[in-house]
């Protein structure tokens, strides 16, 4: 089964634009037509008929109302987006949720991780977009994705992020320039490499991480 994990904005839905993300590097996630969920396009190229796809959506709940409906929207334009590009393929799509206060919190760490792996199945090909995450929501989501592929026979496959660089322009309007998509399933490995070398010297460290990135 394939398992998608996407963080989900909290901004506001006229604001997260269907846009065309070029990639630099893995031009296997290049996908030629404007989405709002960027892990949308890779899916658009991966999916096979009839397959088991579970959609796991993150969302970050505060105490302002607006913010909280906005997310329930963005949420909700990812779906209908995904299932728009699924009507020919025919993927069998599921969705749940993962809801965490929006604080730097150990609690919040803590019920994002265990939600994630609780929601994970076994042997799952796991495919995440954090383009719109926190930095600590974002540490924590490897943690996760660490403990499923050690314990739950889970591989991650694709994590991708979306940037995209916010100008203004005349009368104070906003214009978004230079998108691009990058696969980040890299730095997730990386972060692997980084638990198993602690047994390692110095001088074999620092070569292990030099043949890394020679990659």
């Amino acid at each position: 089964m394939k398992v998608v994990i996407v963080t989900v904005p909290m901004k506001d839905p006229k604001d997260v634009d269907a846009i065309i993300h070029p990639v630099e590097g893995n031009k296997a996630i290049e996908y030629g037509k404007p989405v709002r969920c960027p892990i949308n396009g890779v899916l658009a190229k991966t999916l096979k008929k009839d397959e088991q796809v579970k959609f796991i959506y993150i969302m970050s709940t505060c105490k302002s109302a607006s913010k909280n409906s906005n997310s329930e929207q963005n949420k909700k334009d990812f779906i209908e987006e995904i299932e728009g590009i699924n009507t020919e393929i025919g993927a069998v799509l599921s969705y749940d949720t993962v809801e965490i206060e929006f604080s730097a919190t150990n609690h919040a760490y803590e019920k994002l991780i265990t939600d994630l792996t609780d929601k994970i199945p076994e042997k799952a090909e796991i495919y995440t977009d954090f383009t719109f995450g926190s930095k600590p929501e974002a540490l924590s989501l490897f943690c996760a994705l660490r403990f499923v592929e050690e314990f739950c026979d889970a591989v991650v496959q694709f994590i991708v992020y979306g940037k995209v660089e916010f100008t203004k322009g005349e009368g104070g309007k906003v214009i978004k320039e230079n998108p691009m998509l990058y696969d980040s399933t890299s730095l997730y490995y990386l972060f692997k490499l980084m638990g198993t070398i602690r047994n390692a010297d110095k001088e074999t460290a620092s070569k292990l991480l030099k043949d890394f990135f020679a990659l």
